[in-house]
């Protein structure tokens, strides 16, 4: 009777296909190297390997792909929703700006104003002298008639009103403050309490406690700690809406029949370095 065949144990066939992979890729690491020219086999070899691996990642790619293109093409067409609503908007938005231009031009003729700050071009400018004796009163900038810079030109920094120009040189000009100690260049302000605007003129500035003062304003009418005061417009020197500050605190006069007004100014005075001088447009600019 003839012996049974003796098989090989499973654990040493596993071990024998391992190191049979293991040699098979030494073989290719060695033989993929850039300065080793393959021989027919091993280039037979990578060439079909290759192509399976092409073969079996091509559907992964072309999915991947398609999820791209179809995210691109919702973005396109979000894209396309919104340009398409603002399109759509252009003719009220111009409906409304002529209708916004025609109440502007009505306002300022029924309050005798001749200028807005839309009428105006900003010239910036650095301040370059400030004489202690007259903190205060004046400052100096390194832009003149040269630049354009004319006299009654208005000044304003990012935060309100400064003053306006005195004086020029060709490359220089003298800037009175809102604060200046000369009572006779008061400045017409509006105060808006929401509903309704009051007018009235600044008439000092205390030094000490830092408030401009204003005056001529009716003990009958409404005014609230916090409202804001502007330029009015009126006088024909400042255009209307330049924020000179917010009101902080109300008193009477001595017969009790008008308001004095105390208003913190915007602007910090005492740390002043760059400011903006209003030029009025051109006719060409305003075509």
């Amino acid at each position: 009777m003839l012996g049974k065949k003796k098989k090989i144990p499973k654990k040493f066939i596993i071990v024998g296909i391992i190191i049979i992979i293991i040699i098979i890729i030494i073989i290719l690491s060695f033989s993929l190297k850039k300065d080793r020219k393959l021989n027919p086999v091993f280039s037979f070899v990578r060439d079909g390997v290759l192509s399976v691996e092409k073969v079996i990642t091509y559907p992964f790619v072309f999915v991947k792909n398609k999820i791209s293109d179809y995210n691109e093409l919702k973005d396109i067409q979000k894209d396309n929703d919104i340009l398409k609503t603002s399109i759509d908007r252009i003719d009220s938005v111009e409906a409304e700006n002529v209708e916004l231009r025609r109440q502007l031009e009505a306002l300022k003729s029924e309050l005798n104003i001749d200028y807005t700050l839309s009428d105006y071009d900003y010239l910036n400018a650095t301040v370059i002298s400030r004489n202690v004796g007259y903190w205060f009163n004046i400052i100096t900038i390194d832009k003149g008639s040269y630049s354009g810079v004319e006299k009654d030109m208005v000044v304003i920094n990012a935060k309100g009103l400064i003053g306006k120009v005195i004086r020029t040189t060709s490359f220089t000009s003298d800037v009175r403050l809102i604060t200046t100690s000369d009572t006779n260049n008061k400045i017409s302000v509006s105060i808006s309490n929401g509903s309704d605007n009051l007018y009235g003129l600044i008439n000092s500035f205390d030094y000490s406690d830092n408030y401009l003062e204003v005056e001529g304003i009716s003990n009958t009418k409404n005014v609230s700690i916090g409202d804001r005061v502007y330029t009015s417009g009126l006088g024909g020197i400042f255009p209307s809406g330049i924020l000179i500050g917010e009101v902080s605190d109300i008193t009477t006069d001595s017969y009790d029949l008008a308001k004095l007004i105390k208003v913190s100014p915007s602007v910090d005075f005492n740390d002043i370095n760059y400011v903006s001088v209003l030029k009025r447009k051109s006719a060409e600019d305003d075509n």
